[in-house]
């Protein structure tokens, strides 16, 4: 991981009262992510995506990777088994 995408110390993960919404599968799609954002959500995580169906173009995987307007902090998880396909796939 890129030293620029790391914290610069753990004071600012401070997470002290954050609505967090864990990884869904099937269910933490963008209109739902949405809507738990309007709740009070403050940091949600993207359904596993594929690496390998990503980089094939696969819309499913494409749509999967799209953020809510009003998502404050949106994480996402790239499958993989092959190191130089996830680093293409986050390119």
């Amino acid at each position: 991981a890129s030293s620029s995408l790391l914290p610069k110390s753990s004071s600012s993960l401070d997470m002290t009262k954050k609505l967090i919404l864990a990884p869904l599968t099937r269910g933490g799609n963008l209109p739902f992510r949405r809507l738990c954002a309007d709740f009070g959500m403050t940091t949600s995580v993207s359904e596993m995506i594929y690496a390998r169906s990503l980089l094939r173009g696969s819309s499913v995987e494409e749509a999967r990777l799209r953020r809510a307007p009003n998502e404050k902090v949106y994480g996402v998880q790239i499958a993989t088994n092959n190191v130089e396909e996830g680093v293409r796939a986050m390119e």
